[in-house]
């Protein structure tokens, strides 16, 4: 069980010389209950929780185990009021007498990546301003009185822009870092006259080649980046070579094992819900060989066990036993109630003597976490071999076979060897009049 510091006086953390320390004064927020938060990928880590005293105050060391931490924290209050501060080895003050403390009314003491952070906040009204102004351009016409105020107002502000981008990419702050990853987010390329082709070419080798994703594992905005970034190449690359190679590249890049599984894991999600299960295999495959996975979540392991074509079947587990595949068969992956896996039911139940005369057993498998999961969608099928442990996708079978969606469905011949795997029954060809089973 995860331990939380908590604290109900001011002082609070581990006496230690290389302890960070933050100190808060919200006077408007005197005994009030607080946590404090650090990101870490897509998950929020509370190091400590505890009051402000009377004057509002607190005293916040980072845990030792903590103290290299560089990244985005939140100071979160009870009434709902949240900070996010940068934290990278700075001893700092932090203090508001505003009734609702934010950004742009704090004071901070010592720190220059939360100075740097904060002034990132006029610079989004410029920014706002000058897409206001290109509107304006739209309108008038270049004889109009307004057109050249607005085009000197433009260019001013361009200059502006280009000056401060230029600094950002110069800055070591971690604070800069965030804000080149906004910056992508926002699809802000370094000059504000580019075109959305121009920005997707400059932002591709940032990703790949220039992006610490251990920063990013930090940002608290690990998710928004990795999936704005897929959804780039999914609709503006089109290209599943480049992807694939881009991930790997990424991977190469990455040097601490757990940021390495995380963002396997959110590839091994992005793939498997693209339909790009070749995609998911060669994933698989390719970390499994890096020695980098560690502490794996079920889907990369599901992906590191995933089975090719002429592997041995592995032994499903029923409530009886283990059971070894020695016979011809349609081995079916579902979860009641998914669109696509009810589909793939009724093909399976319309066409079941096709699939027996052509000589194959059916056994299904099913993710339901309940004996009601699948109420509104009850079926009987015909086969005898219906598994399911009700552990979902975490259940054995679906590990060993490495399922990341369903429906799937495997063809296994009477030696016990996968000879294909499939998102569709008509994928299998068994339909097929001219299908037959070769003889071993």
């Amino acid at each position: 069980m995860k331990k939380i510091i908590t604290i109900a006086i001011t002082v609070v953390g581990i006496t230690t010389a290389q302890a960070q320390t933050v100190k808060f004064d919200f006077s408007g927020f005197a005994n009030k209950k607080y946590a404090y938060i650090l990101a870490k990928g897509d998950q929020k880590d509370t190091i400590a929780q505890g009051k402000l005293d009377a004057t509002g105050k607190a005293v916040l060391a980072l845990p030792k185990a903590q103290k290299n931490y560089k990244g985005m924290s939140k100071f979160a209050l009870e009434d709902g009021t949240a900070i996010d501060l940068i934290v990278n080895n700075e001893n700092f003050s932090v203090a508001s007498t505003a009734t609702v403390p934010a950004i742009e009314n704090i004071k901070f003491t010592g720190s220059a990546e939360n100075e740097l952070l904060q002034a990132t906040q006029p610079q989004k009204s410029e920014t706002e301003k000058l897409g206001l102004i290109k509107d304006a351009l739209q309108i008038y016409k270049k004889e109009d009185a307004l057109y050249s105020v607005f085009e000197k107002e433009k260019q001013q502000l361009g200059v502006t822009y280009i000056a401060e981008q230029a600094a950002i990419a110069k800055s070591p702050l971690y604070a800069a870092r965030v804000r080149e990853m906004t910056n992508f987010l926002m699809a802000k390329g370094s000059n504000p006259d580019m075109t959305q082709e121009e920005v997707i070419k400059e932002f591709r080798p940032f990703i790949k080649d220039k992006l610490d994703f251990e920063n990013l594992y930090t940002s608290g905005l690990w998710s928004p980046v990795i999936e704005t970034w897929g959804q780039m190449q999914q609709y503006a690359v089109k290209d599943d070579a480049v992807l694939f190679e881009d991930t790997k590249t990424i991977l190469s890049r990455i040097k601490n094992k757990a940021v390495y599984t995380a963002f396997t894991d959110k590839m091994v999600g992005m793939f498997a819900k693209a339909g790009k299960d070749y995609m998911v295999s060669d994933l698989g495959r390719y970390v499994a060989k890096s020695g980098m996975i560690e502490k794996p979540t079920n889907r990369v392991i599901s992906a590191m066990n995933d089975l090719n074509v002429g592997a041995t079947a592995p032994v499903l587990q029923t409530p009886t036993g283990k059971k070894i595949i020695t016979k011809n068969t349609l081995l079916f992956f579902f979860e009641s109630g998914c669109n696509n896996c009810e589909n793939e039911i009724h093909q399976l139940l319309g066409n079941y003597q096709i699939v027996k005369d052509k000589g194959y057993e059916i056994i299904s498998v099913a993710a339901d976490l309940s004996k009601d999961a699948g109420d509104g969608h009850g079926h009987e099928f015909p086969w005898k071999d219906q598994l399911c442990d009700y552990k979902g996708f975490k259940g054995e079978n679906f590990i060993n076979y490495g399922i990341i969606g369903t429906p799937t469905f495997f063809t296994i011949d009477e030696k016990g060897k996968i000879t294909g795997k499939y998102a569709a029954l008509t994928e299998t060809g068994i339909l097929s009049n001219n299908f037959t089973l070769e003889k071993k």
